[in-house]
């Protein structure tokens, strides 16, 4: 098996193809599902970018790192120079030393390319290293005057704030060394050269120095440059001309998703649904209101939705054709809000499309109840102990949770045995109200006092869920 790594960096680069090859067969065949040699593709006889570098690779890509220590450097400290290889103990007055100690086999793609051969010994693919290059940049120049420190400075700064090697900054590096870099291809290729910081530890640093005989530490630091791709020179056969795709040539056959979802919902009264402009929707649902439940794939030849609810039987209902397109829904829920349940529910839309029955992903719905009585209403004494009985749309059942907000106080409901039972709320002592809206909470959904003005068409507060207690 491949390595992990190599699969997930071929992934992210389809410019390189498939590296399982199959040996060729004879030029003109036909390509067959589940032939044992079917080419794939046509080749491509000129490429804008190549995909990998030659040998002068790794000399680019030095001489780019010394043409920008270099430039910092100058910035820093005028008069600096510039000298390549390992640091000696010639190396005085103002100079930035770029020295690549060390090359290894990139990790991840060190086995991208196998197999390269085939079985019976033939080139079946080019052959490409992957490479790290490991530099030490040191600085040189009066320590009094902080001179290394000052170019270590700028050199690490303009690294940092170019980390990659672009094109223009390798072909700069090409044209400044011409007798020696020209040729190079490295600028053209697809991978770019990444330059990281290193952390060497003073064992690390202490055994390269070590192998610099006679020559004295000074500061340094370190760069790791990579991934450099390098193509070999022979390459595999050419693959043979697809002249066929397929059963009669139709191709790659496709399925694209077309899952039903439901995303989103406007909710309001039936009394604002044609208002221009239209009013926001309301927050929750409740009865009486109209959704319009945006999603998407809801086209077919049936549509069901389906609601869950934790206290209340399972329900479902169909949606007429008129009432239904491929991106929306529209619904009604009752005025009294019968075998409805205030609180979350769980909808799914279930689409028959072709014949295929499709299932879209859950999508929650907050069900508000709303307050249509409170008895009695003005109430009294103020300061004493007042029992308030609200009626709602749908039902409260006894197995709920219920509190009421009036005023500065909330209460929880009196225990009840039935859902036929009367929802009543003892406000001991009960404040002074003066007209209050009053909120109803059950498990979780609380009640809007809003209906629409009929003179404004705007919303408005519902006087009939006000309550006075004097």
């Amino acid at each position: 098996m491949r390595p992990a790594a190599a699969r997930c960096h071929h992934q992210h680069r389809p410019h390189r193809g498939s590296r399982r090859h199959r040996p060729a067969g004879p030029a003109g065949t036909i390509a067959q599902p589940g032939a044992a040699a079917q080419p794939r593709r046509l080749p491509r006889q000129a490429r804008r970018k190549s995909a990998v570098s030659n040998h002068l690779a790794i000399a680019n890509v030095t001489a780019a790192i010394g043409q920008i220590a270099h430039g910092a450097a100058q910035g820093a400290v005028g008069g600096v120079g510039i000298r390549y290889g390992r640091p000696n103990a010639t190396d005085t007055g103002g100079r930035v030393n770029v020295y690549l100690y060390q090359i290894v086999p990139n990790a991840a793609l060190r086995n991208a390319d196998l197999p390269t051969r085939s079985g019976t010994g033939g080139l079946a693919g080019r052959p490409t290293a992957a490479l790290d290059l490991h530099y030490l940049v040191s600085f040189y120049g009066n320590a009094q005057l902080f001179e290394p420190d000052r170019m270590a400075g700028a050199v690490v700064r303009d690294l940092h704030a170019r980390p990659v090697l672009d094109a223009a900054t390798l072909a700069n590096a090409v044209a400044s060394n011409a007798a020696s870099l020209t040729g190079s291809n490295l600028g053209q290729t697809l991978e770019r050269v990444t330059l990281t910081p290193m952390s060497l530890t003073i064992d690390d640093m202490s055994r390269l120095w070590s192998l610099f005989t006679q020559a004295p530490h000074t500061l340094s630091v370190a760069y790791r440059a990579g991934v450099v791709l390098i193509d070999a020179l022979e390459s595999g056969p050419a693959p043979a001309p697809v002249l066929r795709r397929g059963d009669d040539g139709r191709g790659v056959l496709t399925s694209i998703d077309r899952t039903p979802r439901l995303t989103t919902a406007w909710v309001g009264f039936a009394a604002s649904v044609d208002r221009q402009p239209p009013l926001p929707s309301l927050p929750v649902a409740m009865p009486g209101t109209l959704l319009r439940i945006a999603g998407t794939d809801l086209d077919g030849e049936r549509l069901d939705l389906h609601f869950v609810h934790p206290r209340r039987a399972d329900r479902s209902l169909t949606i007429a054709a008129a009432d239904r397109s491929a991106s929306e829904i529209r619904l009604a829920i009752p005025d009294d809000g019968a075998d409805w349940a205030a609180g979350l529910y769980a909808v799914t839309a279930e689409v028959v499309r072709d014949g295929t029955l499709l299932r879209a992903p859950l999508w929650p719905l907050v069900l508000a109840p709303r307050v249509t009585g409170l008895s009695p209403n003005p109430a009294g004494p103020a300061g004493g102990s007042v029992a308030i009985t609200v009626t709602t749309a749908p039902i409260v059942l006894a197995t709920q949770a219920a509190s009421l907000r009036a005023g500065p106080i909330t209460v929880a409901a009196e225990p009840r045995g039935l859902d036929s039972d009367p929802l009543v709320f003892i406000l001991d002592p009960a404040p002074v109200l003066a007209g209050a809206l009053v909120r109803l909470t059950v498990d979780g959904a609380e009640s809007l006092p809003v209906v629409i003005d009929a003179v404004s068409g705007d919303f408005a507060f519902d006087d009939g869920q006000r309550l006075t207690i004097a």
